[in-house]
């Protein structure tokens, strides 16, 4: 047995495992775009992460928060679909006849999903729906209240005085530092100066209208300037407020960060999730302190945009109630009626509307995830040495861990569409009699239909130079040149596959001869099934009957099974390994025949 004839087999066996596989692959691709099983699988990865893998435990909740993540813009912007007649027709059927593409099935009104999500994108989305950037806002904004009732002492403005508030015992603060020593604050000018100026400070925080590192700045320079007017008098005062100034704002205010808790940590992002933490009952207390007047101030808007509504719609008090308009006439009413609102009217009324949305999106988080996100806190200050953006430092922990969760079950849906492959490959192989031993013992035998094959894969195999990495998109661009090709490659190639007489009878070694049949052979189609009558001449050959009278085909087919038990042993075998083989992929056989067909013709290029 030769070389050049080995490789003639080999390449027809893969040029013919090849064209199988393309078929299947365009059966899977159909079948997983019609179930939509990388969306699902995507979605039920989620859920499985979430909740820790126990799905039975707070069912509700992980659910929510799952439909919150899918109602994200970020992620409804992923969901491209397919419009037109034609298409929106087609997922019109798909919803009555599958149920997991109805809508609902991901997010409200939503019945398709995105089949990849960055985890840049998913970390982003848990953090904002969480609320976690605000509350972080907020945190800093007590504590810099704090920091500066540490530095002043708990007073306030009343007239043109500063008078001290209940609890005001901070020994170390300016208005303790002079209570201690006798001096009294509550009429000077300097220390009303400071008082004010502390307040426009941290009200431009709360606006957002200075950076928390301006306003560091202008509190040690507006001390500064307080200890400056105090030069030449009361020397003992200004020396205790200048060194209180150092220990807490160090020579250039680096210390202020820390000293004040301005800059907080990735544990301090996490505890802020967490409903049950100390530090989110500070910030809930906070909210809870303006709930009265939020209330007040949500149903005066809710009152004035039913007004504007009632106005633009023309419709009574009472039909209005029952009127659904349009998102764009919903969002006109709801801003002119905010826009009736004072600043600090707005203010109060965004803050209230942002912490209830914050407080049920937290009322939703499993404890599972919460758990979760308390030891991706944990990890992420073990990981960051220098200091940061703790939320960005929480959110870029986030997208490791849903990175590395969806390449663990990336795997989990590479193997089961594994084992879809090799049941499409079966079926195929049974549906068209692909028996890897029949294919075999024709090619090897049939010295024209060989030579047929390989000058056929010759002329499909790109002639790239074997030298040369062909990379993935490369052979992706190739492998669709081929489909396009596929049809012309069966309508002028007899491969030895379908259920045509020629084919069972070789199989199943029957001496039952096709031509005797009185056709031509050039009149018979290549891909041509058995007849009735071809049938009935194949059974009495291979059962040896001379009449097929009064017996049905079940029977007939039993009849063979015991009359040639090893050929369809082989069959059966033949058809596995088909399956097999199959399953295995297109581009797998497609860069297989490249390297066969490129030993087979010139061998390998040696290196220069």
């Amino acid at each position: 047995m030769s070389l050049p004839f080995v490789l003639d087999v080999l390449i027809s066996l893969v040029f013919i495992y090849l064209i199988l596989s393309l078929l299947a692959s365009e059966i899977q691709e159909l079948i997983t775009t019609l179930l939509q099983w990388r969306a699902k699988h995507l979605k039920d990865s989620i859920e499985s992460l979430i909740s820790g893998g126990d799905r039975t435990q707070e069912s509700r909740k992980v659910a929510a928060l799952i439909d919150s993540i899918y109602n994200d813009p970020l992620i409804k912007n992923m969901n491209q679909e397919a419009h037109g007649l034609i298409s929106t027709g087609f997922r019109s059927v798909t919803r009555i006849l599958i149920p997991g593409n109805r809508k609902g099935a991901f997010g409200s009104n939503q019945c398709t999903g995105p089949s990849y999500i960055e985890p840049e994108t998913f970390s982003t989305v848990i953090v904002d729906r969480l609320g976690v950037s605000h509350l972080t806002d907020k945190l800093v904004e007590i504590r810099l209240e704090k920091f500066a009732t540490r530095i002043l002492g708990n007073v306030a403005i009343v007239g043109d005085r500063i008078e001290a508030l209940p609890n005001c015992e901070e020994s170390t603060s300016i208005w303790g530092r002079g209570m201690a020593m006798g001096i009294e604050l509550g009429k000077d000018r300097g220390y009303y100066h400071l008082v004010e100026s502390f307040a426009t400070i941290q009200n431009d925080y709360h606006n957002r209208s200075a950076k928390l590192s301006t306003c560091i700045e202008r509190m040690g320079e507006n001390l500064d300037c307080f200890i400056a007017s105090y030069q030449g008098s009361m020397t003992d005062f200004v020396q205790r407020i200048t060194n209180d100034k150092l220990s807490l704002f160090g020579p250039n205010n680096e210390r202020a960060w820390i000293t004040g808790g301005l800059q907080p940590t990735v544990s301090d992002i996490a505890a802020l999730v967490d409903k049950s933490s100390t530090i989110h009952r500070e910030i809930k207390a906070r909210y809870d302190n303006i709930s009265t007047s939020g209330q007040e101030l949500q149903a005066r808007v809710l009152s004035r945009k039913t007004t504007y509504l009632q106005q633009y719609s023309g419709l009574t008090a009472d039909a209005v109630n029952t009127y659904q308009p349009s998102e764009e006439e919903e969002q006109n009413c709801l801003s002119s009626a905010l826009n009736e609102l004072s600043p600090e009217e707005f203010r109060i009324y965004q803050d209230y509307q942002t912490y209830q949305q914050i407080d049920r999106a937290l009322d939703h988080l499993p404890k599972s995830f919460r758990d979760s996100l308390g030891i991706l806190a944990r990890r992420a200050e073990t990981r960051t040495r220098a200091a940061g953006n703790a939320v960005d430092d929480f959110r870029t922990e986030v997208g490791i861990w849903f990175d590395r969760s969806m390449g663990r079950t990336s795997g989990v849906y590479k193997r089961n569409s594994k084992g879809v492959a090799f049941i499409i490959g079966l079926l195929i192989a049974m549906f068209t009699n692909s028996d890897t031993f029949h294919i075999f013992s024709r090619v090897a035998s049939d010295d024209s239909l060989r030579k047929v094959i390989t000058d056929r894969a010759s002329q499909t195999v790109p002639k790239t130079d074997p030298t040369t990495t062909t990379g993935p998109n490369v052979i992706r661009r190739d492998l669709a040149d081929l489909k396009d090709q596929t049809q012309a490659v069966l309508a002028e190639i007899p491969l030895p596959i379908t259920w045509n007489p020629r084919n069972l009878s070789q199989q199943l070694d029957c001496p039952y001869d096709p031509k005797a049949d009185n056709l031509k052979n050039g009149d018979e189609k290549i891909y041509s099934l058995l007849t009735r009558d071809q049938w009935n001449d194949l059974y009495k050959a291979c059962v040896g009957m001379s009449s097929t009278d009064n017996v049905p085909v079940p029977f007939q087919v039993a009849q063979m099974i015991v009359a040639r038990p090893m050929g369809f042993l082989r069959m059966l075998s033949g058809w596995w390994i088909s399956g097999i083989a199959i399953a295995m992929g297109a581009p797998f056989w497609f860069d297989l025949l490249g390297k066969i067909v490129n030993v087979r013709n010139t061998g390998a290029k040696p290196k220069p």
